[in-house]
């Protein structure tokens, strides 16, 4: 890339402490903006595998030229780039299929090498790409080998990119020197985020024990000022109902790209560009999008690849909606209101909606919202916020636990319709 000349990677001359029983990636990853191309070493550290396993699946973009892969044990593979994705959120992966030929002994590491570069473009929902000025990489663009059964992993990723960029990610950041970046992540996570820039600006403030950071590019200074402001009182509101999250500190990211919506992870919060000429206009539909995705730091708890992910999104926007109804006032809520019951007219119902079905987002997002909305008239604002407050506090991930916890500190009735309209 660009004529230099890689080093060797030194991956496999690395060696891990014999109790690490996390899945985990080492990366070494170079960076070509101008031409768009990536090229990465992978290793991959897997305790999660079950022994008996002999056939693995890994999602990698389908650009990806792969140039080897090996493993601690002898393997074979295949890569797939025929067959559509069978994972909602990755639909330009190609599915890698790994065969372990030997089986591995108890209570040993399986370890992958994996070596591929290529050209991941800019998808037409635009949320990850390699483009001059602007690096954005994550699951979305499968740039690293993924499994969604992995559930969460941690990484180091050392990054080589143009002296001209700034590194950040999620996780903690450090310079190594010039053009050279490293991204640990020791927390237990479900993404791999790199991006890169060369014209970053950032504030940073704290609020209810949260360190907040918010890193921009091309936004007017009076704009992103005001989304600081309005970010660091959604925290305070959401502090104050859910209670206190167990991050210590956030950030927030604006991108230029102007599709693809926003997504949070925890503590990192990514967002579309913010229009000057239109921010005062569309300063609810700015401040809602950028209180749903603060909301994803109490909202995260549920499985995302099926209907049970209304128990992050619904109550992420629910949650958003709050905030609009105590900053804006109660007309704007009733409007948002409004036009989500418009929207969810004949959608089916959200108990048993496939993640990847087209109406998913409406019923998620919209539907989720009414059915939360309902639940609040029946119990009351008060009670309705303490019944939030135990479903983050007691980590509920299913919606029949929810619906347990409706019944023992709303009412039997209460939980009754909160069934019928989650079936219907």
């Amino acid at each position: 890339m660009n004529g230099k000349r890689r080093k060797e990677s030194k991956l496999k001359h690395m060696t891990m402490k014999d109790d690490h029983r996390e899945t985990h990636y080492n990366v070494e990853l170079t960076l070509d903006p101008d031409q768009g191309l990536l090229h990465a070493n992978v290793e991959l550290l897997c305790s999660s595998i079950e022994q008996q396993c002999s056939n693995l699946e890994f999602y990698l973009h389908k650009s990806m030229e792969v140039k080897s892969i090996t493993g601690s044990v002898p393997i074979t593979y295949q890569f797939d780039v025929e067959q559509p994705c069978s994972f909602p959120f990755t639909p330009d992966a190609g599915t890698l299929k790994i065969k372990l030929t030997q089986p591995m002994e108890d209570d040993k590491l399986l370890r992958i090498w994996f070596e591929y570069e290529g050209n991941i473009g800019v998808p037409p929902w635009e949320v990850n790409r390699i483009t001059p000025g602007w690096v954005e990489l994550g699951f979305y663009a499968t740039w690293f080998p993924y499994n969604p059964e992995l559930k969460q992993f941690c990484y180091d990723v050392q990054v080589q990119i143009d002296p001209g960029y700034e590194v950040i990610g999620l996780g903690e950041v450090k310079q190594l020197g010039e053009g050279l970046w490293y991204i640990s992540q020791k927390q237990p996570s479900a993404d791999m985020v790199v991006m890169a820039s060369n014209r970053f600006c950032r504030l940073r403030d704290a609020e209810s024990g949260l360190e907040m950071e918010l890193d921009y590019v091309d936004v007017a200074k009076w704009v992103i000022e005001d989304v600081f402001k309005k970010g660091l009182q959604a925290l305070k509101w959401y502090s104050e109902w859910f209670g206190v999250t167990s991050s210590v500190d956030m950030r927030i990211v604006i991108t230029p790209r102007t599709e693809g919506g926003g997504y949070a992870r925890t503590g990192f919060i990514v967002l579309p560009r913010i229009g000057t000429e239109s921010y005062k206009e569309q300063e609810v539909s700015y401040f809602s999008n950028l209180a749903h995705e603060c909301a994803h730091l109490w909202w995260a708890n549920a499985p995302v690849n099926s209907w049970e992910d209304w128990l992050n999104e619904s109550f992420a926007e629910y949650s958003a909606l709050m905030a609009v109804r105590e900053l804006f006032g109660t007309v704007h809520f009733e409007s948002i209101l409004a036009k989500k019951l418009k929207r969810s007219e004949g959608m089916p119902p959200i108990k048993g909606i496939k993640r990847n079905e087209e109406r998913a987002f409406t019923v998620l997002y919209d539907k989720g919202c009414l059915v939360l909305y309902e639940l609040e008239q029946m119990a009351g604002r008060k009670k309705f916020i303490e019944v939030l407050r135990k479903t983050f506090q007691q980590k509920v991930s299913s919606t029949a636990e929810f619906v347990e916890l409706v019944g023992a500190d709303v009412s039997n009735e209460a939980k009754k319709k909160l069934n019928r309209l989650l079936s219907s």
